[in-house]
């Protein structure tokens, strides 16, 4: 049941006093000398001959000779006697089981644990994956060497050489957060929107767009790399994506000046599922379900969810080959109201709307390629994708207007009530090609790159609307406008890492980012096959960025490390609408075309003990206007509202600034991050009534010119983009792990964030507000390889500078079983199980008020079926990085 709702007014906060951050160009000429001053220390310190080694031999043998007797021991892997990081090391009383003291192993499976307590006491270690292992200990007054501890893995040897063992549902480490697809149950025969739903401070709004602390400037990449499909596409992509070809999602909240600086919130990287076995291997995945929408009007039957993904791969000492394919089909259901009320000059009127909408989608994508191990210091890669697919949207409108003059409120004679169709289809096409060269050297960690990327899309958008008072009634409105496009983006990077020495390296790059886009929009304002020449139009729109990098990287005594970098970037844009055979160039503002920028970052990295550690950064990032938010293409398809970009709008900068830290317990994880963003020209959707007046006001006297005045006067809201004079978001961020027992785990995360932005100046309102998400995770594991996982979200209210979007949550939950001696899994998924992840918006401006719910079909139960099938024997990896905070800088 839908509800109605009375308008609130938003509170008008005071004026506050602000202030523009800005780094001038003294800042960055003391950088470039810091950097200069470093280099040649380095050089003269180069010829010493420390190593990682014998410094970390040094501490640890400091740490073994202080005052109180120790414990002194090297945890390894039962079957591969290798070393294991991070394993908790608890001296527990016999008695009562409370804990004396603890700590963690380090990267070599080293720990040291002091203790003033004598007598016999039980050590304990654990580790995810692991079975728990107990040992007596009789503490006198000298130092105790257990030697190496060998640990059982749980899961027992599916094959002679295959171990399976179990990773947590989130790692932790210095300069990101590394979530596993394969523990999230919930997500299971999902895409990649629904894995990115249960992640800490990542929330997916209904049109797929993604949002990180409460910022919709975000960053996806695919395996390191920009994805084919960016910016306004990006959520397309997205629920392309089925969840069981991905291994990882890795949260990176304050990027280095390594990465693009695009995404002022941060990066998501996605990492698909590598074939690193020698043989042949795959996985084969099916999913089918049905959801059903709580709105009555829809009836009772079910409608359909299926998906399915083939992977396929074969390796060998000097190559490997592998070939995916995947498919997903959907039929969704919507509702929709709106509720205007609009005053100008005297008039008012009402506009109440409802749709009824129904949207069918089928996608697929197919991928091949290769890796050529040419000998141990050099490798080839490539591969070729193609996605396609497309929607068919169909819905019912009614709508009912009216309008009065001042003082003749009572008089609701002149109400029209219309009837609205609407039929539309959309289908894409997109080509994706990657050709990669490594080389090593002799050096460890010495390594050179070239990364090339070729990206074309095709879209073609048709939509049909007429308006008629009733069904018998003849045809009042008829338009159709299909629109053709094209995307080609060329990606070129080259990146040389040189360790000067054990302790200190380099990065410098090279990166040229390449796109063409192209829109033929044509207006078709009767069924007559002609179109409108004075409305149709096209329109090119080209950006160049080229960019130079480095980064210089400080590892002490694995206890400090720290990273600082410099990028600088020069983006040429340009373009240009035809129309009637005239040509003119966009954007109208000439200082937006082409523009230089730094991005300078420093990340500092401290260990204060075994079991903690912190991390401080800072960098500055920029938000590129999005495709739609800065192309002149006018959208007059909806009666109510029309949407265009802004040509003259300008990118927005921030300056990002964060503290983490992270703090293991025997059997809890804590990680703190505080964090604030201040950004100049922020760019935000903005509303108005459409009218010659606003139009000129708002300098928008150009889309007249596109659409030869017939928008008209007719109380119709234009939305598009402005940049304000300044943003700014703060907050914490809390995540607390927990296994409460052997058999059940939790995570619950809490963003608690403040935001300030001025739209008065656009006749919206001073925002001062404070938001809050929490996300609690909990999995049981049951008997006989069950597995059960619930993720609850709520989301509080959100204001901006036209209004808020009401609070809101929702439950998720999952059940699955391994099968097939853990090669296979079936799982049953229930998603929104109350039925609440309904959207509710409230906009308002000096001239108009409106109201807004929204609420698609989340409401589903999907069966899925997971099997790994083939040998598969350990693939010798090539020697990597140095182990240190800074290899975690490389994008793949």
């Amino acid at each position: 049941m839908f509800y109605k709702k009375i308008y609130n007014f938003a509170y008008r906060n005071p004026t506050i006093n602000t202030y523009k951050v800005k780094i001038n160009l003294k800042i960055f000429i003391l950088l470039i000398s810091l950097l200069c001053s470093f280099y040649a220390y380095t050089q003269h310190v180069s010829g010493l001959s420390y190593d990682m080694d014998t410094l970390y031999d040094y501490s640890f043998a400091q740490r073994i000779n202080s005052s109180y007797p120790k414990i002194i021991g090297r945890v390894i892997d039962g079957q591969t006697s290798e070393g294991l990081l991070y394993v908790n090391v608890v001296l527990l009383n016999p008695k009562d089981s409370s804990m004396i003291n603890g700590t963690i192993t380090d990267g070599d499976g080293n720990f040291v644990l002091e203790t003033k307590t004598k007598g016999v006491n039980l050590l304990r270690l654990s580790f995810i994956g692991y079975r728990d292992r107990y040992l007596n200990v009789n503490m006198q007054n000298s130092n105790i060497n257990l030697g190496n501890l060998k640990m059982q893995r749980h899961s027992s040897m599916l094959r002679s050489a295959e171990i399976v063992a179990e990773r947590s549902q989130v790692e932790y480490q210095l300069d990101r957060r590394v979530f596993n697809v394969d523990k999230n149950i919930v997500s299971s025969g999902g895409t990649a929107s629904d894995i990115l739903e249960g992640i800490p401070s990542v929330t997916i709004n209904d049109n797929g767009d993604v949002t990180l602390r409460g910022g919709n400037n975000v960053s996806v990449l695919i395996d390191g790399r920009p994805s084919e499909l960016y910016g306004d596409n990006i959520g397309t992509l997205l629920q392309m994506m089925p969840a069981s070809t991905i291994e990882d999602i890795e949260i990176i909240t304050n990027p280095s000046a390594r990465y693009t600086p695009d995404g002022m919130s941060g990066i998501i990287n996605i990492k698909l599922k590598k074939r690193t076995n020698k043989g042949f291997d795959g996985n084969f995945s099916i999913a089918a379900g049905s959801g059903r929408h709580a709105n009555s009007d829809f009836g009772k039957v079910p409608f359909p969810i299926g998906n399915t993904a083939l992977a396929l791969n074969y390796s060998t000492d000097k190559y490997s080959l592998f070939l995916s394919a995947n498919a997903k089909y959907t039929d969704n259901l919507s509702y929709g109201l709106n509720d205007k009320k609009i005053v100008f000059k005297g008039q008012k009127a009402n506009v109440f709307q409802q749709r009824y909408a129904r949207e069918l989608r089928l996608f697929g994508e197919a991928k091949v390629g290769g890796e050529w191990y040419i000998d141990k210091y050099n490798t080839l890669s490539a591969f070729y994708s193609v996605r396609g697919g497309g929607t068919a949207f169909d819905q019912d409108k009614k709508e009912r207007l009216y309008s009065w003059q001042k003082g003749d409120e009572g008089n609701k004679d002149n109400a029209n009530n219309y009837m609205g169709l609407e039929y539309s289809t959309f289908n894409m096409l997109f080509n994706a090609a990657n050709l990669n060269y490594e080389k090593l050297f002799d050096t460890k960690g010495q390594r050179f790159s070239i990364d090339a990327n070729f990206n074309y899309a095709y879209f073609i958008t048709t939509n049909e609307q007429t308006k008629q008072f009733d069904e018998s009634s003849p045809v009042t409105f008829f338009l159709r406008s299909p629109v053709y496009s094209t995307y080609n983006r060329y990606n070129l990077s080259i990146d040389y890492t040189h360790p000067f020495n054990n302790y200190l390296k380099m990065d410098v790059g090279y990166n040229n980012n390449l796109a063409l886009n192209y829109s033929r929009n044509d207006f078709f304002g009767s069924k007559v096959a002609e179109k409108d020449p004075n409305m149709s139009y096209q329109f090119w729109i080209n950006e160049n960025i080229n960019s130079l990098y480095s980064t210089l990287g400080f590892y002490l005594d694995k206890t400090f490390s720290a990273l600082i970098g410099l990028r600088g970037e020069y983006v040429i844009r340009d373009g240009r609408k035809l129309q009637n055979n005239k040509e003119s160039l966009f954007p109208q503002n000439q200082n937006t075309k082409n523009y230089f920028s730094f991005y300078p970052s420093l990340h500092i990295f401290y260990n204060i003990s075994e079991s903690q550690s912190a991390q401080v950064s800072y960098s500055k990032r920029i938000q590129r206007p999005r495709y739609t938010a800065m192309t002149p293409t006018v959208d007059i398809n909806n009666p109510s509202i029309i949407t265009f970009g802004n040509p003259d709008i300008l990118p927005e900068y921030t300056d990002a600034f964060e503290i983490n830290y992270n703090k293991i317990f025997s059997t809890t994880t804590i990680f703190t991050s505080l964090y604030y963003k201040y950004t100049t020209d922020a760019i935000t959707k903005f509303n108005f009534v459409w009218n010659e007046e606003n139009a000129r006001k708002y300098g928008f006297v150009w889309v007249d010119e596109i659409t030869q005045g017939k928008i008209g006067d007719d109380f119709r809201i234009a939305s598009t983009f402005k940049n304000l004079i300044s943003s700014s978001n703060y907050g914490v961020e809390i995540i607390v792990d927990q296994k409460i027992t052997s058999f059940w785990k939790a995570y619950v995360s809490a963003n608690v964030y403040g935001s300030y932005a001025d739209g008065r100046n656009w006749g919206g309102d001073l925002i001062r507000t404070i938001n809050f998400d929490v996300k609690l995770n909990t999995t049981i594991d049951l008997p006989r390889h069950w597995s059960i996982q619930l993720l609850g979200q709520y989301e509080s209210k959100r204001k901006n500078i036209q209004g808020y979007q009401d609070a809101r949550f929702w439950v998720d939950g999952a059940i699955r079983r391994d099968i097939l001696n853990k090669k296979g899994n079936i799982s049953l998924r229930f998603s929104d199980i109350f039925n609440t992840k309904e959207r509710c918006t409230y906009t308002f401006t000096e001239n108009f008020e409106q109201y807004q719910i929204y609420h698609r079909t989340t409401q589903s139960i999907i069966l899925s079926f997971n099997y790994n099938f083939g040998v598969k024997t350990d693939h010798k990896a090539k020697e990597d990085n140095q182990q240190n905070p800074f290899s975690l800088e490389n994008d793949d």
